[in-house]
């Protein structure tokens, strides 16, 4: 009789591709992209042991958030499970690169014959361009594939985890000019190659070439975004919807009576939406960004999945015309992989990861099918991470209630709204941003603040206040005391968080919170929040059986526990009245 074989797979770098993001097409580009990966790799498995085979992750109806690790009952070849990847990976950049060589044939093939005649590129009759060879690279050198064989599901998780840290990633020895974001990927543009001596290279000229090749590139992305859009309307609408979409983006259709006009101007204003000619992209860059693209996206096989799940745009956010702060907030589950761990000790091991698999994706789908779209969206929700935003408003109260709710009616709900209680907890961060702050700087605190939540414990939120100037406010708090928020009471018995705000300011002025003292914090809570809530906050600093502690998880944690209760009570006034106050 054969012995039971499991089979895991994974591949980096994971973390690396997706945290370089400029705006929220990147973010969601590079988690399409990684799930697509998986969901190859775990088809693939499929089709050699059968439709049971893979144990983790739970294959749904649905691409988006498809998890990296891979766990498969069965003997499943390496070299199966690197072919099925590789091609995945080849078909997204095939598909992207080909649909810029064809969009923009007129601008490469003008380009193509100065190049030969200036004898920076040698012509030939397949008229291979410069860039060819760096698009091959990223074919063949981007990933690094793990793969791991065992008797059972605990082995094959920790020799995983021993291979990937011993990883063997080659690198692509880069030469040329820099990607403006990453600092070491060259721009992505056709003449990326060309067989310029160092000593007369001169960037501002091909400086002057990328920027051209981007501002076509723009138009033709924008027109492709509206060819998309018309598609679903009858030719007699069309002018209607033109004039809409003019609306929407701020164009004034005096300045382009007719309708040639007014679709070239909205080409241009769609195309910077995906990109601008101010823009240095390197190659993956532009790749996260074409895939969510119906165009390019389509020319995948098997493409009808992908194009389900492709966001008809992101022009809530990209483009959205105001002065009033935003929320956003991005979420994650706690020590999953701990969990994972400990239930792959039990006997029935397989069938314990497939559901909490199952459960997770469900509730990730659950979670963007059921937000209320009249007050936000969600971006992303691959089972237990997710990113979303409310709309602007010169307050978030829908924001701060969603929150005061989100562990019991939220996260412990299913699909149908029943309880499903899961068996990790959730942390979130959550920034109200200022207008003019850039979405990237947005992106990159939601993700500190994430952390911040982690890192104080978990199982809680993290609230911050963002500012234009770059400078923020946080409080940390676990999910039970947060609607201590919703208990504020001022000294008439309202809701006005500047009396707090004021008296914080006083007492910090006369160092009232210095040294060990701890009672004028305390005291000035109790003023504000009643006693109930004195009692609550005293009683559980730390956690204490399935309550989450205030201030953290044991009390050994903490070097200087007056001095971080304080902090607590200082920060919950200041952000709670940039955030709670009805004046």
């Amino acid at each position: 009789m054969t012995d039971l074989v499991f089979t895991a797979i994974t591949f980096s770098p994971v973390t690396e591709f997706i945290e370089k993001t400029r705006k929220l097409r990147d973010l969601y580009g590079s988690s399409f992209i990684l799930s697509y990966l998986a969901e190859s790799v775990c088809r693939e498995a499929q089709q050699h042991l059968g439709a049971d085979a893979v144990v983790s992750p739970a294959l749904l109806n649905v691409t988006m958030g498809t998890p990296d690790q891979i766990v498969i009952t069965g003997n499943f070849p390496e070299e199966a499970a690197k072919k099925a990847f590789l091609t995945a990976w080849g078909t997204i950049m095939d598909a992207c690169r080909e649909w810029i060589c064809h969009s923009c044939r007129d601008w490469i093939d003008t380009s193509y014959e100065q190049w030969v005649a200036n004898g920076e590129w040698q012509g030939k009759a397949s008229r291979t361009l410069p860039w060819n060879r760096d698009w091959q690279q990223w074919k063949n050198y981007a990933w690094e594939l793990f793969w791991v064989q065992g008797s059972t599901i605990p082995d094959v998780l920790e020799a995983l985890a021993n291979q990937e840290r011993n990883r063997n990633w080659v690198g692509i020895n880069w030469a040329g000019e820099s990607s403006t974001l990453s600092g070491a990927d060259a721009i992505a543009w056709p003449g990326l190659g060309l067989n310029i001596p160092a000593k007369q290279w001169r960037m501002a000229e091909a400086d002057v070439q990328i920027r051209g090749f981007l501002q076509v590139l723009n138009l033709k992305i924008g027109e492709a975004i509206l060819d998309d859009d018309l598609s679903n309307y009858p030719k007699n609408k069309v002018p209607h919807r033109l004039s809409t979409l003019a609306t929407r983006y701020n164009i004034d259709q005096i300045s382009y009576p007719d309708h040639q006009s007014l679709r070239d101007k909205l080409a241009e204003s769609l195309g910077e939406a995906i990109i601008t000619n101010r823009e240095q992209l390197s190659i993956p860059e532009l790749t996260k960004r074409l895939f969510t693209l119906t165009a390019v996206a389509q020319t995948v096989p098997d493409s009808e999945q992908l194009l389900k799940e492709l966001p008809d745009s992101f022009k809530d956010v990209n483009l959205w015309t105001t002065d009033q702060p935003m929320g956003w907030f991005r979420g994650d589950g706690d020590q999953a992989g701990q969990y994972i761990r400990s239930i792959t000790q039990a006997e029935d091991a397989a069938e314990q990861l497939n559901h909490f698999s199952h459960q997770m994706r469900e509730w990730g789908q659950s979670l963007k099918q059921n937000f209320d779209q009249r007050l936000g969206r969600i971006i992303f929700a691959g089972g237990d991470d997710f990113l979303g935003l409310f709309y602007p408003a010169k307050q978030p109260t829908d924001a701060l209630d969603w929150l005061c709710k989100f562990k019991p009616e939220v996260w412990h709900k299913g699909r149908d709204g029943k309880p499903d209680p899961k068996p990790i907890t959730p942390s979130i961060g959550f920034v109200w941003a200022a207008p003019q702050v850039p979405q990237r700087d947005v992106l990159q605190h939601c993700d500190l603040a994430e952390r911040n939540a982690k890192d104080g414990g978990r199982d809680r939120v993290a609230l911050r206040v963002l500012f234009n100037s770059g400078n923020f406010l946080e409080w940390v708090c676990p999910w039970h005391f947060l609607p201590v928020l919703q208990d504020y009471r001022d000294l008439t018995g309202g809701q006005n968080w500047t009396h707090l705000y004021n008296d914080v300011a006083v007492l910090e002025a006369r160092h009232a919170f210095a040294g060990d003292q701890i009672d004028v914090a305390l005291a000035l809570f109790e003023i504000y929040f009643g006693q109930p809530n004195r009692d609550t906050l005293e009683n559980h600093l730390w956690d204490k059986g399935k309550r989450t502690g205030i201030l953290g998880n044991r009390k050994e944690d903490c070097q200087n526990i007056p001095q971080a209760l304080n902090h607590w009570i200082i920060n919950l006034a200041k952000v709670g009245f940039h955030l709670c106050s009805n004046t």
